[in-house]
């Protein structure tokens, strides 16, 4: 008995704890040459101080019209953030012409249009425990 329960418990711990699938759609997508760089955050802190607690590197070989889909599993619930970068040279970071972006970027559920960078709850979502698909459209300037 006492090993039953013990067996149920952890049962239900590791069913509540167990991490979530995040289905995520770029479009937009001008090339193949680099890869795709994306951020995860979980607070407008780590976005301001460009720290997300993990990166996800893709390459862009299975693009199918401009768009890739990727997924991403073992997330806890929980808010999070995607900014995605098109590296294109493959350096790991932004490149910029006298001030602007050369290569594409986006944020999950929100196309920015501005000049300055997004608020974090301008593109941030909840993932509860369930599975969740984002959409990403890619700006090019």
């Amino acid at each position: 008995m006492k090993n039953t329960f013990a067996f149920l418990f952890f049962f239900f711990l590791s069913a509540y704890y167990t991490g979530q699938t995040l289905h995520i759609n770029v479009t937009g997508i001008r090339n193949f040459s680099g890869n795709i760089r994306l951020a995860f955050y979980s607070n407008s802190q780590s976005f301001d101080d460009e720290k997300p607690f993990f990166i996800k590197t893709v390459p862009k070989k299975n693009i199918l019209n401009g768009a890739l889909k990727i997924s991403y599993s073992d997330l806890k619930p929980g808010i999070y953030g995607i900014a995605i970068l098109d590296d294109e040279n493959k350096n790991e970071k932004m490149d910029y012409g006298w001030v602007l972006p050369k290569e594409g970027f986006g944020f999950s559920d929100y196309y920015h249009t501005g000049m300055t960078r997004p608020k974090f709850e301008q593109f941030d979502f909840v993932l509860k425990n369930e599975e969740k698909a984002v959409e990403i459209k890619i700006r090019y300037l």
